[in-house]
């Protein structure tokens, strides 16, 4: 299967991961317009997409190694999460955001369960990471939930600022069963 076309259907009835493609970015900016506020709690840089086109430049810059996935519920986008591969390191890190109107149904938390296995069988990684917010309580349940380790938080982290303030994070890992 080629990269453009990885499918993972997930284990919640008509939910599944799409790699996102570029005529899927008007439904990426709708639901990112459509929760915008409360994204804006949460998602560094958030603010710096205020249009569309700015959605496509950091489109069309994204990370090598990385894949951008849309979270789909009955074929309506709902989230979205990024997996992104450091070969220097042979780790992995995870991103993700929800919709706030289908929040509680474990969608999130299937899709990360489903990428960090991609990340171990496919890529074979040793590691994936995940950072969340300290104060993001719902973001950090996912690693704790999927037992991921806490390993401590990163006060006043400069790579991230929520609503121009900086703010602290949590650094969450698991190790490949695999490979120990």
């Amino acid at each position: 299967m080629s990269s453009d076309t990885i499918q993972r259907i997930l284990p919640i009835n008509g939910a599944f991961l799409r790699l996102m493609q570029p005529d899927q970015l008007e439904k990426l900016y709708e639901l990112l317009e459509l929760n915008r506020d409360y994204l804006r709690e949460h998602i560094p840089g958030i603010d710096l997409i205020r249009t569309r086109e700015d959605l496509q430049k950091r489109w069309i810059t994204k990370k090598k190694n990385s894949l951008q996935f849309g979270l789909w519920l009955d074929e309506q986008l709902v989230g979205r999460c990024r997996l992104t591969r450091d070969e220097n390191s042979s780790s992995a890190d995870i991103g993700y955001w929800l919709s706030k109107y289908h929040q509680g149904h474990g969608l999130m938390t299937a899709s990360v369960k489903d990428l960090v296995q991609f990340a171990f069988e496919v890529w074979n990684v040793r590691r994936v990471e995940i950072h969340c917010g300290a104060n993001n309580l719902k973001s950090r349940a996912i690693p704790e939930r999927l037992g991921f380790i806490n390993e401590g938080i990163l006060p006043n982290d400069p790579g991230i600022q929520v609503n121009g303030q900086m703010a602290s994070s949590v650094i969450y890992s698991r190790c490949n069963p695999n490979q120990q």
